[in-house]
């Protein structure tokens, strides 16, 4: 990274600021992108944002920064105080997961941008990274989550520009995007795990609405595996590889001619003694042929990837209830869960490689204690200094971190979108 001069006419004048720029490569070429707008700033302060520059400026640049002496000031020590904890840990460590599996780069390159103050791209990752780190509605991201947590020190968008429209408009927008975001993900998460593609697991579950859902018409009556026979619900087919990773879903319900939900049942009651007394017994059919015994029980017992995959969505990443009153937004909480269970299980097989076990659970909640504060440092001359800072590691936080191979920054500072 580096810093550009840049200049504007205002008032028939011309008037100079700094910009700081950051230097990436494209399948067409080098590129530069603005990462923060730092207007007009001295010596002293160019340093400064030089000694946080993670690449050295090219030799052209070097004469903006000079030989410039750092400043010293006298802190009063007894005045100082630590202001807004936010939460940190969870929300980056997010983060670190859509860069590895490159969703957040995706979402940039495919979801449009147009004429709005904050990009949708932006406002798709806020929507995703909360549902991992603390699922709720859209207002409560806008009225408390996003807030209370780093978000807006990570992504740049101030907590002032998160409205609940702003993050209903998003998820009309990432919703066309389904069918290119799961086959992204299916070849970017084969190429980063070396999974096999040879056998898919499928199973099918249901999550329901609250309200009569009267403009949905894939809510209908039905069985429900969620004990609220009350309510209308939606199926949802997942799909996942043997190692339990999502590919991708489909919602259905199988309806009648009159368009009502089918459920039939009979009761045979020498199938019922049938079962009584082979309890504890299983029998397996397949048409795999060349499968030994041994290789077609483990697959077996591997469709229970797929069923943890909805425990998790529904309890952790609160897949139900379904507030959502149009059928495209119901489609789009759908997706949203989706990728944020995407994370988690590519968190598990992070922690599988590090030999951390199988529950990504536990790591995530203890780096999600990581927090991020601002230091007050008043001087003795009368000025108050605030200093963003990202709270030390514990020893049992800095050895999972040091296992996933993941570093915290040692601070942090806003930039604006």
């Amino acid at each position: 990274m580096y810093l550009r001069r840049c200049y504007r006419q205002k008032d028939g004048k011309r008037h100079g600021y700094w910009a700081l720029v950051e230097s990436y490569r494209t399948s067409r070429g080098p590129r530069q992108r603005v990462v923060a707008y730092l207007g007009e700033m001295d010596a002293a302060g160019r340093l400064g944002i030089h000694q946080q520059a993670e690449r050295p400026a090219v030799s052209a640049q070097r004469d903006l920064f000079g030989e410039v002496e750092p400043q010293w000031v006298e802190v009063d020590l007894k005045r100082i105080a630590v202001e807004r904890k936010r939460a940190f840990g969870g929300p980056w460590l997010g983060l670190e997961l859509c860069r590895q599996i490159g969703l957040a780069d995706f979402i940039e390159r495919t979801v449009v941008t147009g004429q709005e103050e904050i990009p949708w791209p932006v406002m798709a990752q806020i929507l995703i990274l909360a549902r991992l780190c603390h699922p709720s509605s859209e207002l409560h991201i806008a009225e408390h989550f996003y807030e209370s947590s780093a978000l807006s020190d990570l992504l740049g968008v101030p907590a002032n520009k998160v409205n609940e429209d702003r993050l209903y408009r998003a998820l009309d927008q990432l919703l066309p995007h389904k069918e290119a975001l799961e086959k992204h993900l299916k070849h970017r998460l084969g190429e980063l795990f070396e999974l096999d593609y040879d056998l898919l697991l499928y199973d099918v579950t249901s999550t329901y609405f609250e309200g009569e859902a009267k403009q949905i018409p894939l809510a209908q009556r039905g069985y429900s595996r969620d004990h609220r026979p009350d309510c209308k619900q939606v199926n949802i087919a997942l799909v996942v590889s043997r190692e339990g990773l999502p590919l991708g879903y489909e919602l259905k319900i199988v309806p009648d001619t009159d368009g009502f939900a089918k459920f039939r049942w009979k009761k045979i009651d020498r199938w019922r003694e049938w079962a009584r007394l082979s309890e504890g017994c299983y029998l397996l059919r397949s048409n795999v042929t060349d499968w030994s015994p041994q290789e077609l029980w483990r697959v077996y017992i591997q469709l229970t990837e797929a069923e943890a995959a909805f425990r998790i969505q529904k309890s952790d990443l609160q897949l139900r209830p379904i507030w959502h009153k149009k059928l495209k937004r119901v489609e789009a909480h759908i997706l949203v869960c989706f990728l944020a269970y995407v994370l988690w299980k590519t968190l598990a097989q992070l922690c599988q490689r590090a030999g951390l076990g199988d529950e990504p659970r536990k790591v995530f909640q203890e780096l999600a204690e990581v927090a991020l504060v601002d230091v007050v440092l008043p001087t003795r001359s009368g000025v108050t200094l605030r200093k963003r800072c990202i709270s030390r590691p514990t020893e049992h936080q800095a050895i999972l971190l040091q296992r996933l191979r993941l570093e915290l920054p040692n601070s942090l500072e806003m930039t604006r979108v």
